[in-house]
C-alpha cells in the first residue's frame, strides 16, 4: 500500500532511531488538538479581544459569508486565516471570541507540538522535550501573539506537527499540515515545496494530492486578492511599507532582521542551539543514524538549521524592501529555541548528561583548542538558564497583562458605537475616523469595509478617539468643530456631522 511504503521509506531516509522515540497516534493528536481548543476557551474569561490584523480577518470573512470581500486599505490577504473567519461568521459578534480560540490553541498546540518534537528527536527524553516547549514559550513576544489572535502560533504548530508527522511516518499527514502553514505566511512556501517535492517522490500514490495542493497554494493567495481589490500583487505592495522601526528602514535591513532574530529566543537556548549546532557539524550525518544517545545533537540541530534558513529568507525578504520584523522572524527562532532548550533538557537529565557533556566537549575541543572549556560551558549554560527563564518569565506575564488592558479597550468599542447613537446614526453623520492600528475594529463594529474608515478627521464625520497601552497620546487628532457625543470604556467619541441627525 502507498501509505505503508511511505512509511518505511520515511524511517529508513530519517535514521533508524528518529522514530525509537515513541510515535504519536493519530487519535492522540486529536486528542490534543481538543484539550488545546478547551483551554483556550478557557481563557475567554479573562479579558480577551484581537489585535489589528485578526480584526480586518474578521472582516474579510464576514464579508466572503455575504459575497462582498473588499480587501482595499487592509493588511495582507493571508488564506487560512479568512477562510477560518468565513466559516466563523455565522456566529456574528461572538466569532471575535471565537477566532481567539482558534489562535490560542494554535499557540498551545505549538509548545505541545515542540514537546512532541523535541522528545522524538532526543530519542524518548521528556526532560529534552520539556526543555523545547519551555524555550519556546519564552521566546519573545510568542505568549503576546498568542493572546491577541496572531497567526504565528498557529503557523509554528502546523509546521512543528508536519515535523513530527514526518518522523512518524505518516507523509500525506504532514504534507496536509504544511499545506496549511504555506496558506498562512509566503515564507513557508520554500518548506511546503520541498515537503511536496519529497513526498511525490517517495510516494507515487500521493502525487494527484501534491499537484492540487501545490497549485491551489498560489491560486488562494493572488485570485481571491485580485477579485477583492482588483490588483492581485496588493498584498506583497502592502507588505513592503513597513512599521515604524521595521527592519527594512535601517541602513543595512538584512543585519538588522538578523540582530533582531538573535534576541527573540532566550539566551540561553541560542547558546545551546549553537553548541549543538556545532557538535552536529562536527560529527556530521553519520552520527544521527547510530543508535544510541550520541546521536541526539546531530538530530537535535534539525530544528535549529530549519529555523535559521526561515530567518534567512525572511533577513533577504527585508533587504529587498519588505518589513522583516520580528513578528515575521519569530517562527524561524523559535525553532532555534526548541533546539537549545530540547539540548537544555537533555543535558539536564542525569541519565544523558555524560553524553551531550561528551558531545559539547568534543566540539568545544575542536573550536577552542581547550578540552576542559567543554565542562566550564555546560556549567554556565546551565546557570545562565534560571535567570534568563525568570526574566523571560516576567516578559509573558507582562505581555498578558499589556494584551489584556488592549483588550479592556477594544471590548468598550461596541459599547461606544452605541453610546453615540449606533450605527446608522455614525454613519449618517458621515464618514468614521479613528487612530492608527484601530481601523479594522471600528470597520468590524460599524459593519463596514476597512477602506471605510480614514485617519485623518475632516467634517463631515465621527471621530473615535483613544490612547492604546503603552502611547502617551490618544489619537486621533481632531481639528476644531468637533464636538463631544459620549464617552465610554476609553473611547471619546466627537462628531462634525454639518447637519442634525
Amino acid at each position: 500500500m502507498p501509505v505503508t511504503r511511505s512509511r518505511v521509506t520515511l524511517t529508513t531516509y530519517v535514521g533508524g532511531n528518529v522514530t525509537s522515540g515513541r510515535a504519536v497516534p493519530s487519535r492522540a493528536v486529536r486528542y490534543l488538538l481538543a484539550a488545546c481548543v478547551a483551554l483556550a476557551a478557557l481563557t475567554l474569561l479573562v479579558p480577551s479581544a484581537p489585535t489589528y490584523d485578526p480584526w480586518a480577518w474578521l472582516i474579510w470573512g464576514r464579508e466572503i459569508a455575504h459575497g462582498d470581500l473588499s480587501t482595499a486599505g487592509g493588511p495582507a490577504w493571508k488564506p487560512l486565516p479568512v477562510a477560518v473567519t468565513a466559516a466563523l461568521s455565522p456566529f456574528g459578534g461572538a466569532a471575535p471570541d471565537a477566532w481567539l480560540i482558534v489562535a490560542r490553541a494554535g499557540a498551545l498546540l505549538a509548545l505541545a507540538s515542540a514537546f512532541l518534537l523535541g522528545r522524538r528527536l532526543a530519542g524518548g527524553s521528556a526532560a529534552a522535550g520539556a526543555g523545547a516547549a519551555v524555550a519556546v514559550l519564552l521566546c519573545e513576544r510568542f505568549a503576546w501573539h498568542g493572546a491577541v489572535g496572531n497567526a504565528e502560533g498557529l503557523l509554528l504548530a502546523l509546521g512543528l506537527l508536519a515535523g513530527e508527522r514526518v518522523l512518524a511516518g505518516h507523509a500525506r499527514q504532514a504534507l496536509a499540515l504544511g499545506f496549511g502553514a504555506a496558506l498562512l505566511r509566503p515564507e513557508a512556501w520554500p518548506f511546503f515545496g520541498a515537503l511536496a517535492l519529497w513526498v511525490a517522490a517517495r510516494d507515487r500514490g500521493a502525487r494527484p494530492l501534491v499537484a492540487g495542493l501545490a497549485l491551489a497554494v498560489p491560486l488562494l493567495w493572488i485570485v481571491p486578492e485580485w477579485i477583492a481589490s482588483g490588483d492581485p500583487w496588493r498584498s506583497s505592495e502592502r507588505a513592503r511599507i513597513p512599521n515604524p522601526g521595521a527592519p527594512a528602514l535601517a541602513d543595512f535591513p538584512a543585519l538588522e532582521s538578523l540582530r533582531r532574530a538573535a534576541t527573540i529566543p532566550p539566551l540561553p537556548a541560542l547558546v545551546a542551539a549553537a553548541l549543538t549546532l556545532a557538535a552536529a557539524a562536527r560529527h556530521g550525518r553519520a552520527r544521527a543514524r547510530e543508535p544510541g544517545p550520541a546521536a541526539h545533537a546531530a538530530r537535535l540541530s534539525w530544528p535549529a538549521l530549519a529555523g535559521l534558513a526561515w530567518i534567512a529568507l525572511v533577513a533577504a525578504m527585508s533587504q529587498a524592501g519588505y518589513s522583516g520584523e520580528e513578528r515575521y522572524l519569530l517562527p524561524g527562532a523559535a525553532l532555534v529555541a526548541l533546539s537549545g532548550g530540547a539540548a537544555l533538557g537533555l543535558a539536564l537529565a542525569p541519565r544523558e548528561l555524560s553524553c551531550l557533556s561528551r558531545d559539547i566537549r568534543g566540539q568545544v575541543h575542536t573550536v577552542a583548542g581547550y578540552g576542559r572549556f567543554a565542562a566550564v560551558a555546560l556549567l554556565a549554560a546551565v546557570a545562565l538558564a534560571a535567570p534568563f527563564a525568570v526574566a523571560r518569565g516576567r516578559d509573558v506575564v507582562a505581555d498578558l497583562r499589556a494584551s489584556a488592558r488592549e483588550a479592556r479597550l477594544f471590548d468598550a468599542l461596541g459599547g461606544a458605537v452605541a453610546a453615540a447613537g449606533g450605527r446608522v446614526a455614525v454613519l449618517r453623520c458621515g464618514r468614521p475616523y479613528t487612530g492608527p492600528l484601530r481601523g479594522p475594529a471600528v470597520a468590524w463594529h460599524l459593519r463596514v469595509a476597512k477602506s471605510r474608515v480614514g485617519f485623518a478627521p475632516r467634517a463631515p464625520g465621527v471621530a473615535f478617539v483613544s490612547r492604546l497601552p503603552g502611547r502617551r497620546a490618544a489619537e486621533p487628532a481632531v481639528a476644531a468643530g468637533f464636538a463631544p457625543v459620549a464617552r465610554h470604556g476609553g473611547w471619546n467619541v466627537v462628531r462634525a456631522c454639518g447637519a442634525d441627525v
